[in-house]
């Protein structure tokens, strides 16, 4: 990520509005404005600051009223703020929603000039891109078509290809992907990393986490209008997901005090020398506090400490959880994710189907091992690790229980992001049938099947289909 001077400076950013009980106070307040405030102030944003360099992806995120919308708003001058500036380029253009900025009676490609107007740019310039927008947009004849006929796809499609395709200095999307099929979506992230080369800053609202996470650079999380983490987008994500769930810790009383459980100086669980812990003092933790990693190791599976490894080897990280509060059933997971910012592996212990301690007592310490044989990719990776819980209840009819539901009733109580790396390189010993084992990101189970046959093939199938038509 380039480290120039900012393309977007966000100094103080405050945004306050006027909330009245009945309309006439509005008018009230109009006629006598020195008088008794009739209105209760809300304030939306509260001291906003930050800045986005060029080549920057920068992902806001936030619960529902949190401002998000608000500060995107003001990002692309359709708020003033209360108080605070926002310095920006003149070629700023956003998609805030779907059809703003188009003009219903006129057609697609005579919207196209409008917007391109609006930014600054010439028509003759407009004219060169002209059947690149078309052919990005990929509506066929509705592109000389009104756009008041349009489906919502249409709308994205279009809209998506001109801010895209003029190249402005600043594009600001706001859930404007969430409308498009898999294979558009693909398009347009490929086509953000084109202009994220060339220096075009992306602002990007979603409530697509891992759309954050993987695409974006940093990100900034919003609670109540206020800032609570600037950094990491993979970071920012973990922060706004610690605490979001359907359990809560309760005083488990008798039950848990009845538990006889060993010290854990006493523990015959194999576990890494003291000198194969990494340092955490500079990793990135979102927890709460019913717990907290103290420990983490990367080893091979014998237990000693390693940072590579071969194609197809196994990896063993183990964790410590020091538990504060009276909790039921612990659940840990960790994601393996490649240079690329993709998650290539993610595993709970409810996926891995542990067997999970049905208690879990304030004061007690949580061992995890993960071991994951590692068919992907031959590159560089890092990992997360994160610690949840859920009710005792639910574990019991965990598999009835669709992903969705699962996922509400968990509660995440500890992300640590980026907690190790290791890397992956080709085989050098077995090598079996071949050195490289797979193409791709991972490895997948299968097999493939080759046949052969003799004679001339006049009637078989093969024979049939390179046959010339007609």
């Amino acid at each position: 990520m380039p480290s120039d001077a900012p393309i977007i400076a966000a100094r103080g950013v405050s945004k306050m509005y006027e909330l009245y009980s009945r309309p006439q106070d509005r008018l009230r307040q109009m006629l006598f404005p020195g008088g008794k405030p009739l209105y209760r102030e809300h304030w939306a944003l509260r001291d906003v600051s930050f800045e986005v360099g060029p080549g920057e992806a920068f992902g806001i995120i936030g619960k529902n009223g949190a401002g998000k919308s608000t500060l995107l708003q003001v990002l692309a001058g359709v708020l003033e703020p209360t108080a605070g500036e926002v310095v920006l380029p003149e070629r700023t253009t956003a998609l805030l929603e779907l059809g703003s900025g188009f003009k219903p009676e006129f057609t697609g490609r005579q919207n196209v000039y409008v917007n391109a107007a609006v930014l600054g740019i010439p028509r003759a310039t407009v004219s060169e891109r002209l059947d690149d927008i078309a052919a990005f947009a990929d509506i066929g004849a509705h592109f000389d078509q009104p756009v008041k006929t349009y489906s919502s796809g249409m709308f994205l499609r279009l809209a998506f290809a001109v801010t895209t395709s003029l190249e402005p200095d600043v594009l600001i999307i706001d859930e404007a992907l969430a409308v498009g099929d898999v294979f558009f979506r693909q398009k347009c992230y490929k086509r953000l990393e084109g202009l994220l080369s060339h220096g075009t800053v992306v602002v990007l609202v979603s409530h697509a986490m891992n759309d954050v996470a993987q695409f974006c650079h940093r990100g900034l999380l919003l609670e109540r209008g206020r800032v609570t983490y600037l950094g990491d987008a993979a970071a920012a994500v973990k922060r706004y997901m610690v605490g979001d769930g359907g359990y809560a810790p309760a005083d488990l009383g008798d039950a848990v005090r009845g538990l006889d459980l060993p010290p854990e100086a006493q523990a015959d669980d194999p576990w890494p020398v003291p000198e194969a812990f990494l340092d955490l003092s500079t990793v990135a933790a979102a927890e709460n506090d019913w717990a907290g990693c103290t420990h983490v190791a990367v080893c091979d599976v014998s237990g000693q400490p390693c940072r590579s490894f071969e194609q197809g080897e196994t990896i063993s990280i183990f964790c410590r959880y020091a538990v504060h509060h009276d909790l039921e059933v612990a659940v840990a997971g960790v994601e393996l994710i490649n240079d690329k910012r993709v998650i290539v592996f993610g595993k709970n212990s409810l996926q891995f189907d542990s067997d999970h301690p049905t208690l879990t007592p304030a004061g007690s310490s949580l061992r995890v091992r993960f071991d994951v044989k590692l068919d992907l990719a031959p590159g560089e990776y890092t990992f997360n690790l994160g610690f949840s819980a859920m009710s005792h209840e639910d574990f019991e009819r965990r598999a009835s229980l669709s992903h969705q539901e699962l996922e509400s009733r968990n509660t995440v109580i500890s992300i640590l992001t980026r907690a190790g790396d290791f890397l992956v390189t080709f085989r050098s010993r077995d090598t079996t049938p071949v050195q490289l084992t797979h193409h791709g990101v991972a490895n997948l189970p299968g097999q493939a099947t080759l046949r052969l046959y003799g004679g001339d093939g006049s009637g078989t199938e093969e024979e049939c289909l390179r046959r010339p038509k007609g």
